[in-house]
Formats: structure tokens, sequence, C-alpha cells
């Protein structure tokens, strides 16, 4: 974190004595700074906190761009200049985890479809990972996720994984060793409508035979995500990065 960043915003009381270090940090900036999404999330309603409300502003020094919320959600002042057609939005490394999930609001207006990247590293053991929509901070486990993804190994043999009501849908294979990587597309999850995925993923098996393969699928009701989350069935350490696509 930079000599700005702050982790609470504080609410001071009547005949309350100020240090030296909360004055100065109120002064060096009119605007709180915080590292990055989750910071700014746990700094608002705590005790001593102030409580979050319509006009608030705040920089993360993880995008580099100003926010101001509106009463319902963080939005980007500007909007943020564009330079390019994908935009980063956001990214983490996770170690040896059974689930990572990504910062609520991390699918806004400001795009419609969005670029996922997740690349696990290694894995307590041989294993796979689904995916879940999430609203709210709570993952989606309708029986929804329609899917298919079928896929090739470097020996022609065929591999073919598909569910016509699931509770997730699975992205990747991975080694234990290796790992595995999946970039795919999400369209529209934040709309009142349909969410779709499709893309592309590559792992090595145990045999360390090379498979690659494609997935398309739908989550079937028509339900609002701000969200998703990565469930791995062995624990697994990687990197994951979200982009927007603009719009023009």
């Amino acid at each position: 974190m930079g000599a700005n960043a702050q982790t609470t915003v504080p609410t001071f009381t009547a005949g309350q004595v100020l240090t030296a270090d909360q004055q100065n940090q109120s002064a060096r900036t009119g605007v709180p700074v915080f590292a990055g999404t989750v910071e700014r999330d746990a700094a608002f309603g705590g005790s001593g906190e102030k409580t979050l409300a319509e006009g608030q502003l705040c920089y993360l020094e993880s995008t580099n761009v100003v926010q101001y919320y509106d009463g319902a959600a963080w939005a980007t002042v500007g909007p943020q200049t564009l330079t390019s057609g994908l935009n980063y939005i956001t990214g983490a490394a996770f170690t040896s985890v059974a689930s990572v999930s990504l910062a609520n609001n991390t699918f806004t207006s400001t795009y419609r479809n969005y670029r996922i990247a997740l690349h696990v590293t290694s894995a307590a053991a041989d294993g796979s990972a689904t995916m879940r929509m999430r609203a709210s901070g709570t993952d989606d486990t309708a029986n929804e996720y329609r899917y298919a993804q079928p896929s090739l190994t470097n020996t022609n043999a065929t591999n073919n994984f598909n569910a016509a009501a699931a509770t997730s849908f699975k992205v990747v294979e991975y080694q234990g060793a290796v790992g595995g990587v999946m970039e795919f597309d999400l369209v529209a999850p934040q709309l009142a409508q349909r969410t779709w995925i499709m893309g592309t993923m590559s792992y090595s098996n145990a045999a360390y035979n090379q498979i690659t393969g494609t997935v398309g699928g739908v989550f079937w009701l028509t339900t609002q995500f701000d969200a998703c989350s990565f469930i791995f069935s062995a624990n697994a350490t990687g990197v994951y990065r979200v982009y927007g696509y603009a719009d023009s």
C-alpha cells in the first residue's frame, strides 16, 4: 500500500482527542485511498467507522481510479479512459484454497461482457475446477447450469463432460504438479438475462498427455450477478484476472 492508503474511514465522537496520525491521515487526502476493493469494502460500517452512504468517494490503488457510491453500488468516475477493447478490472493470487470468490460488484453496468483468465499453477492432487455465479456475496447453487466441455488429447483420445442441470459450470481439469489454465467470456452476467459462458482450457493429465478443449454453457435463469466463484476439488494455488469488454 502507498503512503496515503488506509484501511478504515473513522467516525470521531464529540470531545475525542485526535492523535497526530489521525489528523495527518485526514489532511493528506480529501478522498480515502485504498489498496483495492477488499480494503475499500472493509473500511465502512464497522465499529468506529463511517456508515457507507450515497456520495462517498474513494481512490483505488489497484486500478488507479476514483469511485463514487451511488447508494447501491460503487461506480467509476469518468468513465475511466479506455486504452483498448479489453480493460483490466481486478485480479488476485490464491494459495492452497478450496475455493476463491471475486469481490462483490466485480461485474457492473460499466461493461456488458467480461473475459476471465484462471491459472491453476499447482494443487494438492489432480482435480477439477467448477464455477458458480454469485450475487451480493452468495453463490447461486440452483440446478440451472447447463454446459458441454469436449476435449482432445495429443494421443487423439477424446474426453467429454456435460450436464443439463448442474449446480456449477465445470471449467478446467488440472494435474496437481503442473496445474491447468482456462480463459473464457461471460456474456451479460450483470443483466437480468441468461448468463452465457464460452471459452477454452488446457491441462496435462497424470500421464503427461496434453489435453485441450472448449467449454460452452448457460445459466438458465434470468438472474443478475455481480461476481463468480471457483470451487476446487483439490486445494489449488494460482491466479485469476478479470477484464471488461469496452462497448466502443
